[in-house]
């Protein structure tokens, strides 16, 4: 019994690693998920990120190695019936359907799944109280601390928080465009620019960008413009499964653009001379719509 009492405390601590890990690819999507789900503002949602991010990871750095279990587990089930109740709550004003972050966006859940994920880890949890007697101090425990530590600088030295003053509101105006020429280095005050702003874990945006697919390259390549947010992973799977590998597509972290578009996905901007003189956003965005402003430019 102390080795399966062993096994399962191991395992739940892989478990809110991996979670972790997941909201990692891209970060940009779960601060999103803070910003229009939970109501944080576009300036301390990147630092709120990382710090769940931490906990979380810690929290499964400490089950895994046994450093005070029994508090670490009652942390854990603190946790979880909290969030249990927020996608409770997120179900009830009828957001529930979008992707709760939990897994990032490598593993999107809505909330009934997620709570329902939630429920089976707390009663795990509730298995390795009621046999804690079964529990047995790894020698070596405090080696957790030392992990948890380096853990702190290492993410915010591979993911620094954002260096743009997002205090201060960004709108989609000319201001953008000089930020985004000089980011992704396109010319953006010369000729007609359409730029479609996607996520690579947007089912929306998929269907969209299957859609441009099908328009002639030739005709489309000089004015397109596609930006994808997510990993170099994801995108890479984006553009093969939707077919855009003939059109410019560059991926982008720019919080300024995310913060314009105010996360909303797909959005489309024409760009004339350097002005942003239409934009689109969500539904509102569709192939018939894109292939006419398309047209109107050759």
């Amino acid at each position: 019994m102390k080795i399966v009492i062993l096994i399962l405390r191991i395992l739940l601590g892989l478990i809110f690693i991996g979670s972790a890990a997941l909201k990692l690819f891209p970060i940009e999507a779960f601060e999103l998920v803070l910003i229009k789900q939970v109501g944080f503002s576009w300036a301390a949602a990147p630092f709120f990120a990382r710090l769940i991010i931490l906990f979380e990871f810690a929290l499964g750095i400490a089950l895994v190695f046994g450093w005070k279990a029994r508090l670490t587990i009652w942390a854990s089930l603190a946790m979880l019936a909290f969030f249990t109740l927020f996608l409770g709550y997120q179900i009830v004003i009828g957001a529930g359907d979008e992707n709760c972050g939990c897994f990032g966006e490598l593993i999107p859940m809505d909330a009934p799944t997620s709570i329902a994920k939630n429920l089976i880890l707390i009663a795990w949890s509730l298995v390795l109280l009621w046999q804690f007697h079964f529990h047995k101090n790894w020698k070596y425990s405090w080696i957790n601390l030392i992990v948890t530590f380096i853990a702190i600088p290492a993410l915010f030295l591979a993911l620094p928080l954002p260096e743009v003053d997002l205090n201060k509101e960004a709108t989609i105006g000319d201001e953008l465009v000089e930020i985004l020429d000089s980011d992704l280095e396109w010319d953006l005050n010369e000729d007609d620019k359409l730029i479609v702003v996607m996520m690579a874990k947007c089912v929306h945006c998929k269907q969209l960008a299957s859609l441009l697919s099908t328009l002639e390259p030739t005709k489309a390549q000089s004015t397109l413009r596609i930006i994808v947010y997510g990993s170099d992973e994801s995108i890479q799977e984006f553009v093969l499964e939707t077919g855009i590998e003939s059109f410019q597509v560059k991926r982008s972290a720019n919080r300024n653009l995310l913060q314009a578009i105010n996360g909303t996905f797909p959005t489309a901007m024409l760009v004339k001379e350097g002005d942003i003189v239409s934009n689109w956003t969500g539904s509102e965005l569709n192939i018939n719509l894109l292939s006419k402003v398309l047209q109107n430019k050759e």
